[in-house]
């Protein structure tokens, strides 16, 4: 499961404590859940955001770095973080029809992620020409539009009851 977390979430005191105590009343292992930080999350007060995402991952709670490309630093965040996903921003996605450098961008992503040993996930994919390249440059996993749009959680059960 993975959940978005917030910089005032992330600079609370007893962020690390809490989560763990949520993990423990719901019998979660910490391997099921992901934490999405996105790198703009990062840019305030990284000694401490840093310290605590260590503290989680020791603890088997995986991390991703959501909207990679987007801002300014995020080779240096990918280098110093215990990250363990990549989330490649839909920007990058979208503009893969238009081939070219925006090809080879793409690729590019998926490739630092997969050389890094992390988990590479597109995110905004809309169009099958979108989906084959992912899967021809091997993108670990993909979302977006061209599977769903969001649906409530009783949908969810809807179509998973109908599926078998």
């Amino acid at each position: 499961m993975s959940v978005n977390i917030s910089m005032i979430q992330l600079l609370q005191d007893d962020f690390t404590d809490k989560v763990m105590e949520i993990l423990e009343w719901l019998k979660l292992s910490p391997k099921y859940l992901e934490l999405e930080i996105t790198e703009s999350t990062l840019m305030e007060s990284y000694e401490v955001i840093e310290e605590k995402l260590n503290i989680l991952r020791r603890k088997g709670i995986e991390i991703a770095l959501d909207d990679f490309g987007k801002g300014y630093s995020s080779l240096y965040y990918l280098r110093q973080l215990p990250i363990s996903t990549l989330k490649i921003d839909k920007s990058f996605i979208e503009t893969i029809e238009s081939g070219g450098k925006h090809k080879t961008l793409a690729n590019f992503m998926v490739r630092i992620g997969r050389t890094m040993g992390l988990n590479v996930v597109a995110e905004g994919v809309e169009t099958q020409e979108q989906l084959d390249y992912l899967i021809k440059n091997k993108c670990h996993k993909i979302q977006g539009y061209f599977f769903s749009k969001p649906i409530s959680g009783e949908a969810v059960i809807e179509y998973l009851t109908a599926k078998g």
